[in-house]
């Protein structure tokens, strides 16, 4: 029996946020629900909407309020919305908290930083995210990591929709060349990735994808697009991350879909690589990292133990 669930955006703008969403309705479209989604941020949902105008299956709504007042949503909507809401079978909350309704809901964990990190800001988005997983039915995960940063009271509510596989490709490009992405997002890194590098033999070519300015002695390029981005990371052979934290790190997938050995952190979020197309550092230690990017340079591996990442949502689908 087809369902009506509400699918709430509101806040959503991140490219990892709005590819994990965009999948996610693709599936309930295709499954033959009736989707109403809320959404905030305008450009993305608003090019969407307009491909579904003619459709009776799904209906936005565009929620012009404020960031700050989204955990409470319930006292700001109008009555002809709540009432679509409460008269759906479901609610499903993308951006790390929700707000009360008289249906069964679903929060989905789209940002670990809030659970670890302990300055005021993230405080107060744990705060939020915990009442929302305490008031909510279910709290949707990516990846078996993540529940240690949950509490242990709410275990038996936890659905992991994120699935790992592993197959052989061949390695990208036996010619060298590391790659990695600029950030100005503090747990991303970049000031120490570019510290390692600078240590790393002039003879080997480095990419640095989307830095704001150009950065001497490195190869930068600006992508405008995803196929754009995973075209350059595979002129590569190895891809550097250095993230603290991760929910699921999806650009480490993407790098050894594409045949490249990676070099990353001892973290969670990178226990589920294989020692021998992945060269684990100790994190923020310059020296280790330079090391194991010389094991990866070394390596004569000819093909990669390639993980590849997706999300099963009928696992939420049989929860409605």
């Amino acid at each position: 029996m087809n369902k009506k669930i509400v699918l709430n955006v509101c806040g959503v703008k991140s490219l990892g946020g709005l590819k994990l969403f965009l999948e996610s309705f693709d599936f309930f479209v295709e499954s033959g629900n009736k989707l109403t989604v809320l959404y905030s941020e305008v450009p993305f949902y608003k090019d969407l909407e307009n491909q579904f105008i003619d459709s009776s299956l799904v209906k936005f709504i565009f929620i012009n309020k404020k960031r700050f007042v989204h955990p409470y949503l319930n006292l700001f909507l109008n009555k002809n919305t709540k009432k679509i809401i409460n008269s759906s079978d479901a609610i499903i909350h993308y951006g790390n908290f929700g707000f009360k309704t008289k249906i069964k809901s679903f929060i989905l964990i789209q940002n670990v930083l809030p659970l670890v990190k302990n300055d005021f800001r993230n405080r107060i988005l744990r705060y939020l995210i915990l009442k929302s997983c305490n008031f909510s039915n279910y709290i949707l995960i990516q990846l078996n990591h993540l529940k240690n940063y949950l509490p242990i009271k709410e275990a038996n509510k936890i659905i992991e929709i994120g699935e790992i596989n592993e197959r052989i490709v061949p390695l990208s490009n036996a010619n060298g060349g590391i790659v990695c992405f600029a950030s100005d997002i503090k747990n991303k890194n970049f000031e120490f990735m570019l510290k390692v590098l600078q240590n790393i033999s002039d003879n080997i070519r480095v990419t640095i994808i989307n830095p704001k300015n150009d950065i001497k002695d490195f190869n930068c390029i600006t992508t405008s697009n995803n196929e754009e981005t995973i075209k350059i990371i595979g002129q590569n052979e190895i891809y550097f991350h250095a993230s603290d934290f991760e929910t699921v790190g999806l650009p480490l997938y993407e790098a050894q879909e594409q045949g490249l050995k990676v070099v990353a952190p001892s973290s969670p979020y990178t226990q589920y690589f294989d020692k021998d197309s992945t060269f684990l550092y100790e994190n923020n230690d310059i020296e280790d990292a330079i090391k194991k990017i010389g094991l990866a340079i070394n390596s004569n591996s000819k093909n990669i133990k390639a993980l590849n990442y997706s999300e099963n949502w009928s696992k939420v689908l049989r929860k409605i």
